[in-house]
């Protein structure tokens, strides 16, 4: 009888949270007329469906505002920024402008499963300390349904607090690397987003962990496009990986966060060798020996792993423009193949 009624207050709980709470969609676009009528389509065809959809445009030079503007739906708003107030300081006025007691992100170039706000909306109702729901997610080229890369898949959903174990809160972060899929409850979004590239969205996500819960969702809730930001050799001129080091360092400067920021550093930071052929492929070779330089300093026991040489040597030496087709290649017909069963669901007739 006790665990009925335990179960029963638990419910109304959740009832009284779920009755209450509204839900923000904040699409942040700079220059997304190629892709962002796909996004809006896969917003506005979610089985959930009450919620705002915010667009805010950073001062676009193509015809993103017309295309927005073209959809009738009065669940959108559009907002126009008078400047480009950059990556961050747009995620920042998404915050500012959203409405809603749930505030989800979505790029201008991503594709969000028919079920994603109501996979977010439910387990924010599951406790009031959850400050944030993020997910898992994979990359596709063209075929929003043929995944070239994707990250960390979970055989369950997993609520992580920034006391839990190094791995979950690790897994917690690096899934932040992308905006699509993450959102936050609005009354814990008390910091700034970074204006930083590579870190924007991180650094409110580990800003909200250190006082909340986060729940990383099991299912891939958004598709991330390949796009061509990571093509722009402007976004080389300051290195990723220290980037992120200074972040971890500044949110983890308490003396009691000491072994997880070591941690990070180590098991997150210092592992991504796959961004040396980014680097090679379109930034210069002096960012590329920087960023090898970086690999050992951080972590120097990575003289001895077989995959740090495998790319450093193999970035260094072949040509770019052969490397480019390996990776094209290798995405398209090999990782993909291993990566079949990833995908998104999205309503019938979708085109």
């Amino acid at each position: 009888m006790g665990n009925f009624i335990k179960k029963e207050r638990r419910e109304m709980k959740n009832l009284k949270i779920a009755s209450e709470e509204k839900l923000s969609v904040c699409i942040p676009v700079y220059n997304g007329a190629d892709t962002i009528r796909q996004t809006i389509q896969s917003i506005l065809a979610q089985t959930f469906k009450d919620f705002e959809l915010l667009i805010v445009d950073n001062a676009s030079t193509d015809n993103t505002v017309n295309i927005v503007r073209s959809f009738t739906d009065n669940r959108i708003k559009l907002y126009l920024n008078e400047k480009n107030l950059g990556c961050g300081g747009n995620l920042e006025e998404c915050k500012k402008i959203a409405g809603g007691d749930i505030v989800f992100y979505i790029s201008a170039d991503d594709i969000a499963d028919k079920d994603a706000l109501r996979r977010v909306y439910d387990a924010f109702q599951s406790s009031e300390d959850i400050g944030i729901v993020t997910r898992t997610y994979y990359w596709f080229s063209e075929d929003i349904f043929k995944a070239v890369r994707a990250e960390q898949q979970f055989r369950e959903d997993l609520t992580v607090s920034i006391n839990d174990s190094y791995d979950k809160v690790k897994s917690v972060i690096a899934l932040s690397g992308q905006i699509s899929g993450i959102a936050f409850r609005k009354k814990f979004m008390k910091y700034t987003f970074s204006n930083i590239y590579f870190v924007e969205m991180a650094s409110m996500v580990i800003s909200v962990l250190k006082d909340t819960k986060a729940i990383i969702l099991k299912d891939n809730i958004v598709a991330v496009r390949t796009g061509a930001s990571c093509c722009n050799p402007v976004f080389f001129v300051n290195s990723s990986m220290m980037t992120w080091y200074n972040l971890i360092d500044e949110k983890f400067r308490e003396d009691k966060f000491k072994d997880l920021k070591k941690y990070l550093v180590k098991n997150y930071i210092a592992n991504n060798f796959v961004g040396l052929v980014q680097i090679k492929n379109y930034g210069t070779f002096t960012q590329l020996l920087r960023e090898i330089s970086y690999l050992i300093k951080m972590k120097w026991e990575n003289i001895f792993n077989l995959q740090f040489w495998v790319f450093s040597i193999g970035s260094i030496l072949v040509p770019g423009f052969i490397l480019s087709k390996l990776v094209v290649f290798y995405k398209n017909k090999v990782n993909s193949v291993f990566l079949g069963n990833i995908k998104i669901s999205l309503p019938g007739g979708w085109q």
